[in-house]
């Protein structure tokens, strides 16, 4: 079998969707430092302030991020006052965790702040390729879950 060129390895979906995401990524890194927060703990937060009284097992499933570095958010969250952590009544072992006045606020801010990021992928693709490139994105993440 002969090597593969330049042009088949960036001819692959891996490839492609690899060098998209960390373009995003780089993007949404540069908002979300404005407003001191990792990609980790917006996913964290967003799910919070969107779902409330969130265990940290259903919000390791929302942000697709390991438990560990999901721990650490809440944790630097809470620390700064944007999150606490709850116990129901009716089950001590698990913990809820709840934005503050605070949280929801820089949820408000951080929303905004990625929604320029939205903007500039939407203005790369324009309104129809967009709809067709996020139905082709969610079955993608459907098919490999």
């Amino acid at each position: 079998m002969d090597q593969p060129s330049q042009q088949d390895i960036t001819d692959r979906f891996s490839f492609g969707l690899h060098t998209a995401s960390r373009l995003v990524k780089n993007i949404s890194v540069a908002q979300l430092k404005e407003l001191e927060l990792s990609q980790a703990q917006w996913r964290t937060l967003s799910m919070v302030c969107t779902q409330p009284q969130a265990t940290l097992q259903q919000l390791t499933a929302f942000a697709h991020i390991s438990q560990p570095l999901l721990s650490q958010a809440v944790k630097s969250l809470e620390e700064r006052g944007f999150v606490s952590r709850e116990t129901p009544e009716q089950d001590k072992r698990s913990s809820l965790i709840v934005a503050t006045q605070e949280g929801i606020q820089l949820y408000g801010q951080a929303y905004a702040a990625m929604m320029k990021v939205e903007d500039k992928i939407s203005a790369v693709l324009g309104k129809r390729d967009g709809a067709k490139f996020k139905a082709l994105l969610n079955t993608l993440i459907s098919g490999l879950e």
